[in-house]
């Protein structure tokens, strides 16, 4: 069998990121011991005192794009997606992963396993929303999503919210084509996905969640879920989710 070191040359790992911190170089380092090196950072719009980390990461072997403003974490994947058709030759996919340390490199180097072995399909790196680390809001947002998803696609999926992801070349300009920037980016590439009959696979993987007080997100609880919404129309959101609540009465 191939090694996943070698699947890197053709599945590069994209990271997104915005005022990161030391979590970012940890995750490098430790991909980087791994031998996962064909790494891509988009800098989306960072302030300026954050570029002390990503002219280390550029030291560690990353490449890094940078975004003059914040325009988003769906913006930063399109940046990195035109990148990779631009510039990479005989890649198949890639693989977009967190920058908050939410995966590990064991998770990502899974995700590139089954990506290299279905090429044609979307993989999702899949958490366990029932062990008791995971914060209620996340779990009661992907339950959410869920019964959303399940009612207006007929699909069952057990997170729809992973940010690691392993994504086929064909798909891509498919994606290139979606208008979402923010957060309801990656719902809107399931929808494609579903609307294109892309095949998806889940791949369980570590479920890691910061526990600090202090931990940062830059998710905005209310828009952007009033956002994520908007991608299946807000009425039929909420109609789905009436509806399962009703059934299980």
């Amino acid at each position: 069998m191939v090694k996943k070191e070698n699947h890197n040359n053709f599945i590069p790992v994209v990271i997104p990121s915005y005022e990161p911190d030391q979590r970012l170089l940890d995750l490098l380092k430790n991909l980087i011991s791994e031998k996962l090196t064909n790494i891509l950072i988009v800098d989306d719009g960072s302030a300026s005192s954050y570029q002390s980390i990503f002219q280390e990461a550029e030291k560690l072997g990353a490449r890094v794009i940078h975004h003059k403003i914040n325009l988003g974490k769906g913006a930063a994947l399109k940046t990195a997606f035109s990148y990779c058709m631009e510039n990479i030759q005989d890649f198949i996919g890639l693989v977009t992963a967190d920058s908050d340390g939410q995966h590990t490199p064991r998770a990502i180097g899974d995700v590139m396993e089954r990506l290299w072995c279905a090429s044609d399909s979307l993989v999702l790196g899949s958490r366990d929303f029932d062990l008791p680390n995971v914060p209620e809001k996340s779990r009661i947002g992907n339950v959410g999503t869920n019964m959303i998803i399940k009612v207006l696609y007929n699909k069952t999926l057990k997170d729809t919210q992973t940010g690691l992801r392993g994504i086929p070349k064909s798909f891509i300009p498919k994606l290139l084509e979606l208008k979402g920037n923010r957060f309801e980016y990656e719902m809107q590439m399931l929808q494609c996905a579903f609307i294109n009959n892309i095949n998806i696979e889940e791949v369980p993987i570590e479920t890691v969640y910061d526990s600090r007080e202090n931990h940062a997100t830059h998710f905005r609880p209310i828009k952007d879920t009033l956002e994520i919404y908007k991608v299946f129309g807000i009425p039929r959101a909420f109609l789905a989710l009436l509806r399962c609540k009703m059934s299980k009465k």
